[in-house]
Formats: C-alpha cells, sequence, structure tokens
C-alpha cells in the first residue's frame, strides 16, 4: 500500500471531558478543540514531557493543543484551568494523540511488495 494514501490535513476535532469527576464537578462534559494530527517533534516532545513528569515543559505543550472551535487557543497569557480540567485534558490529548494513525496496512510483517 502506498503511503501517500495516509497522507491528510490536520483537522480540528472536538474533544469531550467527560469523567464521573467532571460531570460531579461541573454538571456537564466540558469541551475543547484540538487538531488530530501534529508534527512529529511536538508529538515526541508532549509523550517525553508527560513520561518524565516536567510539568512546566507539559503545561506550555498543552496550551498549544486546547484550542476553541476556529482553531485558536483559549490558555493565552495569564489565564489557566482548574486542575482537575487540566489533568483531564492532558490525558485525552494523548489519547487522541496515541491514536492518531490511519487503517492498517493488510501487508504481512516481514514481506516486501514485489
Amino acid at each position: 500500500m502506498n503511503i501517500e494514501k495516509f497522507i491528510k490535513a490536520p483537522e480540528l476535532v472536538e474533544v469531550f471531558l467527560d469523567s464521573e469527576e467532571i460531570i460531579k464537578n461541573y454538571d456537564e462534559p466540558i469541551s475543547f478543540w484540538t487538531y488530530d494530527i501534529v508534527k512529529m517533534d511536538v508529538y515526541f516532545q508532549f509523550f517525553e514531557a508527560r513520561a518524565k513528569g516536567e510539568m512546566e515543559a507539559l503545561g506550555k505543550l498543552i496550551k498549544t493543543f486546547i484550542l476553541n472551535e476556529k482553531g485558536e487557543p483559549v490558555l493565552t497569557e495569564g489565564k489557566d484551568l482548574p486542575i482537575d480540567i487540566m489533568t483531564e485534558a492532558i490525558v485525552k490529548v494523548g489519547d487522541i494523540l496515541g491514536k492518531s494513525r490511519g487503517k492498517k496496512s493488510t501487508q504481512s510483517p516481514g514481506k516486501a511488495p514485489k
């Protein structure tokens, strides 16, 4: 299968924070928008910061992911979210980035096409 079949422009997707804790604390799901695909360096920076617990780097990165429906950052200078919302947003963004792949190739492992 040709790799070009998987190339696409990033799309804005709506993300819902809908855990029991969020519903309990805010009475309804909270939503934001983010892109379904990011540049590879940003992808690795996000997961490395998350894995190493580098909260300052993670905080800066997550602000680039939490957007409004126009694709504009909502966490501007001097503005932040309650920690329960921010924590769930980090988890949801990680889920989206970790699942950002197309359909799998039907090629058997170890076999190159002729």
